[in-house]
């Protein structure tokens, strides 16, 4: 199940993974609803591969919202070994987070891509 956490609990939850992802939402945001199963379906195909889903709620997390320049939510940010990374969005654009409700298969192509990476 994916967990909502507070920033300050990200440090510990990406040094105890290989990949994760961190959906930033709002309890308020309709497409967060929508992107919520999407993401739990990522979490359950993945997790024994090292990869966790975490959600942490934009509205009570402020600063944090700030520094990663969270300007729409959903907003999915993705940390592999440690630290934030750029990947292809699905369309052929590099960025470091995916803003917006997309296709589940792009969050699974981005979760093989860099679990791939990890295993060499």
């Amino acid at each position: 199940m994916v967990e909502d956490i507070s920033s300050s609990e990200l440090d510990q939850v990406i040094a105890s993974n290989r990949v994760v992802f961190v959906d930033c939402h709002a309890v308020w945001c309709g497409p967060c609803r929508t992107l919520g199963p999407i993401l739990e379906e990522v979490h359950e195909k993945y997790q024994g591969r090292g990869l966790k889903v975490v959600k942490i709620d934009v509205d009570h997390n402020r600063e944090f919202s700030m520094k990663n320049q969270i300007t729409g939510v959903p907003s999915v940010l993705i940390y592999a070994d440690g630290k934030r990374v750029v990947f292809d969005d699905g369309a052929g654009r590099k960025t470091d987070k995916l803003v917006g409700v997309m296709p589940p298969e792009v969050y699974a192509q981005i979760a093989d891509d860099l679990l791939a990476e990890e295993a060499t």
